[in-house]
């Protein structure tokens, strides 16, 4: 009994380093806000695998279908590295898409140090108007927020 319980706790261990392995090695989170301002419900849609890798990250998930009116907010952390992040979502209403993203990189500098740099886009089509927009980010942890607007 003795040699299980040993064997037990040196899995529990290796398993729980495992995942604060993983922890110590996360981007810092992007807070997505979500606002759908057209007349009908925008669908959330996946073609992309940096749109597919954004949903994996994603806590929770992001809706599915987003009710005007009503904003879909969700956090994404991605575990590429503590340097970098980034959120790619697709949503549609209609014949109109909006492709959105949002990237942190704490870009390495000649002499060895980094400058952090945030940056959001937003692409129309079908007659769409999408907006981007970093509402705020934090210069000791470098997590950020960002509203999506789709008209």
């Amino acid at each position: 009994m003795l040699k299980r319980s040993k064997k037990l706790l040196a899995f529990a261990l290796a398993f729980a380093g495992t995942f604060a392995a993983s922890a110590a090695y996360a981007g810092p989170s992007v807070t997505v806000t979500f606002k759908n301002q057209a007349t009908a419900n925008a669908a959330y849609t996946i073609i992309t695998s940096n749109e597919s890798s954004t949903y994996a990250n994603a806590s929770p998930k992001p809706s599915t279908t987003v009710q005007p009116g009503i904003p879909n907010l969700y956090v994404v952390t991605s575990l590429i590295s503590p340097d970098v992040n980034y959120a790619n979502v697709r949503y549609k209403v209609g014949s109109k898409t909006c492709v959105f993203g949002t990237t942190f990189v704490n870009a390495l500098q000649p002499g060895g140090y980094k400058i952090p740099q945030w940056n959001k886009s937003a692409t129309a089509s079908g007659g769409a108007i999408c907006t981007a927009t970093i509402t705020s980010y934090n210069l000791t942890t470098y997590a950020w927020t960002v509203d999506f607007v789709m008209k």
